[in-house]
């Protein structure tokens, strides 16, 4: 798979099955931890923010509760996560940071934890 398409599955992106046909990213085999391990990690080295910029919760709105991840420096990663009460989704529950040395050590925490790998990505599978 190319590294677009995969970047934009692991930021939690979804592609049709034409799309998945016209980018020919499909029939595809089932897909590595361990290769997403690495590419997240080279990706997550040039960016300031995966897969986006954590926002502060609006009161009124649900709390959004995908992880990211940030790159504070060359040797440390956070990884935030945050969560809302299950009888009131739209207050903030808990939210916590988790830091990292390494961009694999974080790569590896996100798709664990976020993404709920190795499983199912977008219906590709990953062992």
């Amino acid at each position: 798979m190319d590294a677009e398409s995969l970047t934009h599955l692991l930021s939690g992106g979804h592609y049709s099955m034409p799309e998945r046909v016209a980018r020919g990213i499909w029939p595809h085999p089932p897909l590595a931890f361990d290769d997403l391990v690495e590419h997240l990690a080279q990706v997550i080295q040039t960016r300031k923010w995966f897969p986006r910029e954590l926002e502060p919760h609006k009161p009124g709105e649900a709390v959004d509760e995908r992880g990211c991840i940030e790159r504070v420096a060359s040797r440390r990663y956070l990884y935030h996560s945050r969560r809302g009460y299950a009888h009131d989704p739209w207050t903030v529950a808990e939210s916590s940071k988790t830091s990292f040395t390494t961009a694999h050590d974080a790569a590896r925490h996100y798709l664990k934890w976020s993404l709920n790998l190795p499983g199912d990505l977008d219906s590709w599978k990953v062992v």
